[in-house]
C-alpha cells in the first residue's frame, strides 16, 4: 500500500504542474484532472494509515459530517446537483490530509520543488511569449493581459502558489537567499495586490517572531521598489492602483452576504453556489472573493466556526514555517477564494510534515 501511495503521489505532483491545462469535460461537467488525483490519493492514503478510527472526532471529521448534512437538507430546496456533491468530496479529500498527513521523504520533497520551479519557468515563458490571455475569455476565463498567469490561468492564484514556494525555499534554504529572487519576480509579474500584501504581512510577522528588524526593512523596501519598477503595460491589469477590481470585490461580498442571510444557520449547502448564482458558466462561479465568506454562505455560521476550528487546531504547537504558510493563505483568502483552491490546499497538505 505504501508503494502504491507513493506512485499516486508522484503522479499527482506531475498533474499539479499542468494546472488548468488538464481539464476533463464529461456530460457538461468540467473539472481539472487534479480533482480525480486528489480523491484517489486521499482514499489510498487514508487506507494506509493506522488507527484511522481513533481520529473520527477530529475537527475535520466533525466539519465533514455537518457540511454533508447541510448539503442533504438543501437538496429539498435546490435542484439536485452532482457537481455540488463532487465539490464536497474534493474538499473532504483535501482536508483528510490534515488528519492523515502524507508521508514525505526527501526524494518526494525535492521532486515537489522541481514541479514548483517548472511552474515558475512555464510562467515566465507564458509572460514573455504569450502575454495576451484575452483569447481564453471565450472559455469563461478572465481575460488577462500582460500578466503572468502560468498553467493555473489566474494571476492571483498563481501568485499565491509562488509566494508559498518562496516561503518554502526561504525556510529550507536560508543560506542561499538568491534562490528567492526569481520566485519573487515571477510573483510580482502577476500584478496580484492581494499576494503583495500577504507577502508584506507574512515577512513582517517573521521579522517580529525572529526579532529581526532587518527582515522588516528589507521587505518594506522590496515592496516599494516593486510598486515603482513594475512595467506599466497596456491594459488595466498592470495598474496596481486599478479601482474596477476593488468595486467588483465589494459587489461580490455584497452578493455573498445577501445569499448568506437566506440561510445563516446551515447555509445553502457546499457547494450549491454553481446552481444558485446567475452566471452558471463562469469558472469563478463556485466561490466568492473570500474563502471564509464562501464557507459561511454554503455551510452557515455553524459550518464557518467548525471550519475555522480546523485551522486553529493546526496552529497549535506549529513551526514558524507552518504559521507563515497559514498566515499567507489566510490574508490572501480575504480577497480571493484561495483557501479552498485545490492547488493551494494540496500545497498545505504536502507541507504538513513541517507543522512541528
Amino acid at each position: 500500500m505504501a508503494s502504491l501511495t507513493k506512485i499516486v503521489f508522484y503522479l499527482s505532483l506531475i498533474i499539479y504542474f499542468f494546472g488548468q491545462l488538464l481539464r476533463l469535460n464529461i456530460n457538461h461537467l468540467s473539472f481539472p484532472l487534479l480533482d480525480i488525483a486528489i480523491i484517489i490519493l486521499a482514499f489510498i492514503n487514508t487506507l494506509s494509515q493506522k488507527n484511522s478510527l481513533k481520529k473520527i472526532s477530529s475537527p475535520v471529521a466533525i466539519f465533514a459530517i455537518f457540511s454533508l448534512l447541510s448539503l442533504k437538507i438543501n437538496f429539498f430546496f435546490h435542484p439536485f446537483s452532482l457537481t455540488s456533491f463532487l465539490y464536497w468530496i474534493r474538499l473532504m479529500a483535501l482536508l483528510s490530509f490534515f488528519v492523515f498527513p502524507l508521508k514525505m521523504d526527501k526524494k518526494i520533497d525535492n521532486f515537489f520543488k522541481i514541479i514548483l520551479a517548472s511552474s515558475l519557468i512555464f510562467g515566465f515563458i507564458q509572460y514573455f511569449f504569450w502575454p495576451d490571455f484575452t483569447y481564453f475569455s471565450t472559455f469563461n476565463w478572465d481575460p488577462h493581459l500582460y500578466r503572468l498567469v502560468g498553467t493555473f490561468f489566474d494571476p492571483t492564484f498563481t501568485a499565491l502558489i509562488f509566494l508559498l514556494f518562496l516561503l518554502k525555499m526561504y525556510f529550507q534554504h536560508p543560506s542561499n537567499p538568491w534562490l528567492l529572487l526569481p520566485i519573487y519576480i515571477g510573483m510580482a509579474l502577476t500584478y496580484s495586490r492581494s499576494t503583495l500584501l500577504a507577502f508584506f504581512i507574512v515577512f513582517t510577522f517573521i521579522a517580529f517572531k525572529k526579532k529581526n528588524i532587518g527582515i522588516f526593512i528589507t521587505t518594506f523596501l522590496l515592496v516599494i521598489l516593486t510598486i515603482l519598477l513594475l512595467p506599466r503595460m497596456p491594459g488595466e491589469g498592470t495598474k496596481l492602483e486599478r479601482s474596477s477590481s476593488i468595486i467588483a470585490k465589494i459587489e461580490n461580498y455584497q452578493e455573498g452576504f445577501k445569499l448568506f442571510l437566506t440561510s445563516p444557520i446551515i447555509g445553502v449547502g457546499y457547494n450549491n453556489l454553481g446552481t444558485i448564482r446567475e452566471n452558471k458558466f463562469s469558472h469563478a462561479n463556485s466561490g466568492f472573493d473570500g474563502s471564509l465568506l464562501t464557507i459561511a454562505v454554503t455551510t452557515g455560521i455553524i459550518g464557518l466556526l467548525l471550519f475555522i476550528r480546523i485551522f486553529y487546531h493546526n496552529l497549535n504547537t506549529s513551526s514558524l514555517y507552518w504559521q507563515s504558510l497559514l498566515l499567507a493563505v489566510f490574508v490572501h483568502s480575504l480577497f480571493a477564494n484561495s483557501l479552498l483552491y485545490p492547488w493551494v490546499l494540496l500545497f498545505l497538505a504536502i507541507e504538513t510534515k513541517y507543522r512541528k
